[in-house]
């Protein structure tokens, strides 16, 4: 008798453990080195609050088999098996199967084969379903199925009535409460984190209701650390804080910084199975307890086991790209220098986000935790200006790269060097080094907005933080002017509530056409089009498009530039034989090289500098990789 999968959609939670469970079997047992190879051999079909589950049926007269003209699809272990070294990706299989299970990758075509050949025996979506809402249908089972259909035909039941559901009882969780917040009036007189921490009785509260989908759940593989995000909320609500903050690092180098500016609702608390029931888990407010409080306790990293190696490295920027590259090999006994051009380690966490995201002292705490650990900062220390590059690639056994980008994209708009308008990140810069009490430079010069008129041109999260913070310096009106709508936003939604909160005026589907001065040369307006949203482009938004004759003028005072970052110049890389892209930055990987590794063997790159502006997390998971990288590296010399 054929086995097959057989889904019952009244129990599916839509919770996507099976196919997590597909891709990690397929995979040794390990997540996906990179998002494009999260190719699961089944689909979770979601309907509102309704899921359902699609996968291969092991037809007995399958028509994909007969269909496939190399024999790469036959019939064994009782199903249908694809060799996929036979396969010619002539895709066939995918246009006969009449249900859609069939998909083509970059490797040919892709099904379900039942686990067949995986070492833990059995189907893994199986093993993984919350609710076993997901079944291994047999001989048996097929048998069950009939006595029991006979059952309820006998007694006079529905074939549709159920005893008792797993999916209700699952579901059946209170309502998200999440961390308290200062009120806007409030808030909008200082510069404080506007968040409270949550308290033992609050943090109890919202693990309790994780549902603990699995060990390997949607919120930790769309987290890019894979933070062990299922097993560290069971810990919290055990109580058991210092096993959940050992937990933590051992795959984030910043987790309460994290758990205060990563876009938890577009990431972990996104992909959380109650999303569209009772309200995500608050994983970053849970996060950020189990740091603090651990911290609060005295908890610190220990590495009195660590054993000392002889390597020493050098990595240049403190931002999360090179202080997670630092923190890695620490723990593994590599001395580290970390050298920056600021004052503060941190780099965009420091000075280019506000303190009522943010507070500086936890920088200042990790700093410390950091020193503690071994690694020695050298800050106020430019690479290139104050520290020759060639020096540090001739002293230590391997350098990071982890500068960031601080370029800034221009308008391209006629009058935009006129006084008045200016830049997201020199703004944000200038009035976080005021806040930390440091000395004013030209570089970063303060603005005045008392009684000002602020537009800022911008839809990311650098945008909010320059509405709100110019709505705490006293600007008569802050407005925000997008020529998207609200929904394809780049930024966290939540930073879109807190902005309008605070008094900010959001202008959706606008688009810059001229800055106007008065007779004096400074700015008075900003021109707008307005825009209608046209089909999506290649990268899944929706593009806009001017309306014709829909033109107006803004008032403005100060005109804020909040159109992200690009790459910086980096003179001294110049002649080094470290090649850059079109875009200025800089390569890595390639043929007979590591993923992070320069054309200058000893040499990593990693963060923003290397894949462009982002988000902090994935600058983290860069440098954590690049680490990962030299110690390979020092592994292969040792061996010779």
């Amino acid at each position: 008798m054929k086995k097959f999968i057989v889904s019952d959609a009244t129990e599916c939670i839509g919770c996507h453990a099976c196919e997590i469970a597909c891709v990690v079997a397929h995979n040794q047992e390990n997540w996906p080195r990179d998002r494009g190879d999260f190719l699961p051999r089944l689909h979770v079909v979601n309907k509102g609050k309704s899921a359902s589950v699609v996968v291969c049926h092991h037809c007995t007269h399958a028509p994909c088999v007969a269909s496939c003209p190399v024999d790469a699809l036959t019939y064994q272990y009782g199903g249908v098996q694809l060799d996929e070294r036979r396969c010619i990706g002539c895709k066939n299989c995918a246009i006969a199967c009449p249900f859609g299970v069939i998909e083509m990758a970059e490797n040919g075509a892709q099904k379900c084969d039942l686990c067949e050949q995986r070492v833990a025996g059995g189907p893994a979506c199986v093993q993984a379903c919350p609710t076993q809402a997901i079944r291994l249908m047999d001989g048996h089972g097929i048998e069950q199925l009939q006595k029991r259909r006979r059952h309820q035909v006998v007694s006079g039941m529905s074939s549709h009535a159920k005893v008792s559901s797993c999916r209700s009882a699952f579901l059946k969780t209170p309502a998200r409460k999440g961390a308290e917040k200062t009120p806007a009036e409030q808030r909008k007189t200082h510069f404080d984190e506007i968040y409270q921490g949550l308290s033992s009785e609050q943090a109890f509260f919202e693990s309790d209701r994780c549902l603990y989908c699995a060990e390997k759940a949607n919120c930790n593989w769309s987290c890019p650390l894979h933070n062990a995000i299922p097993d560290y909320i069971r810990l919290v609500k055990e109580g058991r804080v210092l096993e959940a903050v050992e937990l933590c690092h051992q795959t984030s180098s910043l987790p309460e910084i994290c758990g205060r500016v990563c876009p938890q609702d577009k990431l972990c608390e996104g992909a959380c199975t109650l999303k569209g029931h009772s309200g995500s888990v608050s994983i970053g407010n849970i996060e950020r307890y189990i740091t603090d409080t651990a911290l609060a306790s005295g908890w610190r990293p220990d590495l009195r086991q660590v054993t000392p190696r002889p390597q020493r490295v050098a990595v240049i920027g403190a931002g999360p790209a090179g202080l997670g590259c630092a923190d890695v090999l620490a723990r593994e006994g590599v001395h580290v220098d970390v050298f920056d051009r600021h004052p503060e380690i941190g780099g965009m966490l420091t000075f280019g986000i506000p303190s009522f995201k943010l507070e500086k002292q936890v920088l200042a705490t990790r700093r410390d935790i950091f020193t503690a650990m071994g690694i020695d900062f050298h800050l106020n220390a430019d690479v290139g200006r104050d520290i020759p590059f060639s020096r540090l690639v001739d002293q230590y056994d391997a350098v990071f790269i982890g500068v960031g980008t601080y370029g800034l994209i221009q308008a391209k708009l006629p009058h935009e060097d006129a006084p008045g308008v200016i830049q997201a990140l020199p703004f944000l810069i200038a009035q976080t080094r005021q806040q930390m009490g440091l000395p004013l430079s030209d570089e970063y010069p303060l603005t005045d907005l008392t009684n000002k008129r602020v537009v800022v041109l911008g839809g990311g999260d650098t945008t909010m933080d320059c509405l709100r913070t110019s709505a705490r310096l006293n600007a008569t009106s802050v407005i925000c002017a997008y020529r998207r709508d609200e929904a394809s936003m780049p930024g966290s939604h939540k930073e879109v509530v807190n902005a309008r909160e605070e008094g900010v005026e959001f202008l959706f589907n606008v688009q810059p056409q001229y800055i106007a001065c008065n007779e004096e040369g400074q700015l008075s307006a900003v021109g707008l089009i307005r825009t209608e949203m046209g089909d999506a482009g290649p990268d899944g938004r929706r593009r806009s498009h001017p309306v014709s004759g829909s033109e107006f003028e803004l008032p403005a005072d100060v005109l804020i530039l909040a159109f992200g970052f690009q790459a910086h110049d980096m003179p001294w890389l110049r002649g080094t034989g470290i090649e850059l892209d079109k875009r200025g930055l800089i390569k890595t990987g390639g043929e007979d090289r590591l993923s992070t590794q320069t054309q200058i063997d000893k040499v990593f790159a990693g963060g923003d500098a290397v894949h462009g502006a982002h988000l902090v997390v994935t600058a983290m998971v860069a440098g954590r990789q690049a680490a990962r990288d030299m110690l390979t590296l020092f592994e292969q010399k040792e061996l010779k």
